[in-house]
């Protein structure tokens, strides 16, 4: 359903809202960006592991890997 303005003002204040909203979400992006760019980072990545089964079986593997590999 279509809006009906009377006057101009109307209009550039709908159109300063929209203006304003847009500003907004623009910003609401990036910041979503910069989050995802923080917990991509290694540190933070293994951080989210934290002391689970995941992280002990990753580090387990990892040693048995070393340790076949300096054996030869």
């Amino acid at each position: 359903m279509r809006k009906t303005y009377d006057s101009f003002e109307e209009v550039n204040k709908d159109l300063k809202i929209l203006d304003l909203r847009r500003q907004i979400a623009r910003e609401q992006v990036k910041g979503n960006i910069s989050s995802i760019k923080e917990i991509l980072q290694p540190p933070e990545i293994l951080s989210v592991l934290g002391s689970g089964m995941l992280k002990k079986f990753l580090i387990s593997t990892l040693i048995g890997f070393l340790l076949r590999r300096f054996r030869r």
